[in-house]
């Protein structure tokens, strides 16, 4: 009966341990530390100087990038956000109609108003298109 059990094929050993891949996924999720890592956000090549550097194994960038698809992580691309982006003016939006009605009300009785809108066209935003790794199925 001993020659009829199934068992795994030989073969090379994985370059990293469970306990290793589990401390990688925490250190993708976590994101870099930019006074240490020198980086805002993690690139294959940098996991791969990291890896080196924590683990002592050097690997290449796509094999990097299969690691990260195993552990269920993709690559996202947030929406770009202004660094100096204000949240007051979006929360005056969401309530603009009710707050024009309160200050027009009585002072234009007969008067035609017109309302005028600027920026459209999102001159002057200076947002990243940056990539970021995150879980599948989030949208962080």
């Amino acid at each position: 009966m001993d020659g009829l059990k199934t068992r795994l094929p030989p073969g090379r050993e994985p370059y990293l341990t469970g306990p290793q891949l589990a401390e990688l996924y925490e250190l993708v999720i976590n994101g870099p530390d930019p006074a240490i890592n020198h980086v805002v956000r993690w690139r294959c090549t940098d996991l791969v100087g990291e890896v080196k550097r924590r683990f002592g194994i050097e690997v290449h960038e796509s094999t990097m990038g299969k690691w990260l698809h195993k552990l269920r992580l993709t690559r996202l691309q947030p929406r770009p956000v202004h660094p100096k982006k204000d949240p007051q003016p979006k929360r005056l939006l969401k309530n603009f109609a009710s707050l024009l009605k309160e200050v027009l009300i009585g002072t234009t009785a007969a008067t035609p108003v017109e309302i005028w809108f600027q920026d459209e066209a999102r001159v002057g935003q200076k947002g990243t298109h940056a990539y970021m790794w995150a879980p599948v199925g989030s949208r962080r």
